[in-house]
């Protein structure tokens, strides 16, 4: 948990860190997105891929707790600069060294690094934001996210999948990301002090954004593992297969607008019911159809789907924490959403047994979470005493 200065709202360095956020998301959906790619190249099995992706997302898990303690050693900004750097190296050593024990190993601290600079980076941008813009200034991040994940899907089409370039690629866009961090962000939230997360702060969690980010990650951890797989599957070429992913993240674009509008309507556990209404009909219509106009319709209204969860549930959990349990609830948040991830492709891979079995598991987790936000019924209020 995070103390700060005082004026920490008149930090403007949100800029550099979501500038070095689309960076880094860049280099790293290229490389989840070629991985599977190069199976064939290294003569590896295409199980493998479940694999990585559930190690990827231990260390995304391990990372939830080990980032605390880094980023009170460092400091914000020395905290990310040290997570991207650890990145770097993982990408140098699966180029050079092709072996699974070491793919596994590298993998493995990508997650804690991924984990480190997306939960520093995420609190940061929450302690710079007033409460009344943080769902708009999360959608913004999310936003940059998926536009960088658009792009570095787009990846095997300019450098293949074969040989040392993609990775050299990878390891220069994910470089990139330090400058802005470097040159742009001249301030910083200043950690004062910490507290360890205890259980009255736990006590103080709020359950419905907590399952939405178990749900994001249960969708999100299979997405990028297995997803480009399943449309292989599904008799989609390489190329065809990295546009159609490409659209899915253009979508997540689309979750800022779509989630401003419809959260102005409705309660943020309303808006992921609706969200999980159309990530549904989308699925269905990719299902049905061939035609591929309304394939880019389906997987871009799917991709809004998925990306509005997680900003969603955040912004739920947020709303009657003090800026001090800020830091303690992005990392609670972000366990909640590795345990789904770590788990997700042990849960989904029996559904890859299938034509489109991959996509049925999707429908599955938006059914589950619809399902707890309709039922679920807020306490009521506690009736006042009046003493006579």
């Amino acid at each position: 948990m995070t103390r700060i200065t005082e004026n920490h709202l008149k930090y403007t360095s949100y800029n550099g860190v979501l500038v070095s956020l689309g960076l880094f998301s860049i280099g790293t959906a290229f490389l989840m997105s070629i991985l599977p790619f190069t199976f064939k190249n290294f003569g590896f099995d295409q199980s493998f891929a479940r694999d990585l992706t559930s190690i990827f997302y231990l260390g995304v898990l391990l990372g939830a707790f080990v980032t605390k303690p880094i980023v009170n050693k460092l400091q914000y900004k020395g905290g990310i600069l040290l997570f991207i750097l650890l990145y770097i190296v993982t990408v140098v050593i699966l180029a050079i060294y092709p072996h699974i024990s070491i793919w596994l190993i590298c993998r493995f601290f990508a997650g804690i690094a991924v984990a480190g600079i997306f939960i520093s980076c995420e609190s940061w941008l929450l302690l710079v934001t007033p409460k009344s813009q943080q769902a708009a200034r999360l959608a913004t991040n999310t936003a940059v996210l998926c536009l960088g994940r658009a792009v570095g899907q787009t990846g095997i089409s300019i450098t293949g999948t074969e040989g040392y370039a993609p990775f050299i690629a990878i390891a220069a866009m994910i470089t990139f990301s330090l400058v802005p961090l470097i040159i742009m962000c001249k301030t910083a939230p200043i950690i004062t002090s910490t507290t360890k997360i205890s259980l009255d702060i736990i006590g103080q969690i709020n359950i419905q954004g907590l399952l939405g980010c178990l749900a994001s990650g249960l969708i999100l951890g299979s997405l990028y593992g297995l997803m480009p797989l399943e449309l292989h599957n599904c008799g989609y070429d390489q190329h065809k297969t990295s546009y159609l992913m490409a659209c899915i993240i253009i979508g997540g674009i689309l979750t800022k607008p779509l989630s401003k509008i419809i959260q102005m309507k409705l309660t943020k556990p309303q808006s992921i019911v609706l969200f999980s209404i159309i990530g549904i009909t989308a699925i269905l219509g990719f299902q049905i159809t061939e035609n591929t106009p309304l394939l880019i319709v389906c997987t871009t209204l799917f991709g809004s789907a998925i990306f509005a969860l997680y900003p969603i549930a955040i912004a739920q959990s947020t709303q009657s924490l003090t800026d001090e349990l800020l830091f303690a609830n992005a990392q609670i948040m972000f366990f909640a959403f590795s345990i789904g991830a770590v788990l997700s492709p042990l849960f989904a891979h029996p559904f890859m047994t299938v034509p489109h079995g991959l996509l049925d598991y999707f429908i599955l987790i938006f059914v589950g979470i619809s399902a707890y936000m309709l039922i679920h019924k807020a306490p009521p209020p506690t009736p006042k005493v009046q003493l006579t």
